[in-house]
């Protein structure tokens, strides 16, 4: 520095009220900011750039695992109604497969005598009302339809093994249209899966 410049600097650095030499130390400083600034700013575009990369990679990590546990809480909602679904329709193949095998034990019963026991009858009327409780409107007719059946063949006249062989051959099989109906029932539900 000359010393007409340095007396400047020197006397403003010392004179804060002056606003000449004030000025000129401001300008002074903020030349030599920025002579180091082009550093500065150097490594504030490096700073910037760490920085940036460090966010995207923490927001990416942060969307992944985002995803991925949306993704498994779907999975498992699924799934977990895909088991329930499951056993609703094993729980009624059950139910309809004791209602078959209940209503043919008492159809042969009535086919065969001609007095009804009620005491025979609590276990079908049991089964009646289980589907009444879990199945669709037309199974449960067609189950009410099977018991009617079976109610109005007691009074009628007893039957051979024979002729009961016979009936059961032809096309008068009062439980086919439950069995139709329920089977129909089953596999809408299964297509649900």
């Amino acid at each position: 520095m000359t010393g007409i410049a340095r007396q400047c600097f020197t006397s403003g650095a010392l004179n804060a009220k002056s606003g000449v030499a004030g000025t000129r130390e401001s300008r002074i400083r903020h030349a030599t900011y920025r002579g180091e600034g082009a550093q500065g700013a150097n490594r504030f575009a490096l700073m910037t750039s760490m920085m940036s990369t460090a966010l995207a990679a923490i927001g990416g990590s942060l969307v992944g695992a985002l995803g991925s546990a949306v993704g498994t809480w779907i999975t498992a909602r699924h799934q977990d109604r895909r088991d329930l679904l499951g056993k609703q329709i094993a729980r009624r193949e059950a139910l309809y497969s004791d209602f078959i095998g209940e209503s043919s034990r008492l159809l042969v019963d009535a086919m065969q005598h001609n007095s009804s026991d009620l005491q025979k009858m609590l276990p079908v009327y049991a089964l009646a009302s289980r589907i009444r409780l879990s199945s669709s409107k037309p199974v449960l007719q067609e189950a009410e339809h099977v018991i009617r059946i079976i109610v109005s063949t007691y009074p009628k006249t007893n039957l051979t093994a024979e002729q009961i062989e016979a009936q059961a051959g032809s096309e008068n099989d009062p439980l086919r249209a439950f069995s139709d109906i329920c089977r129909i029932e089953l596999e809408s539900l299964q297509r649900q899966l």
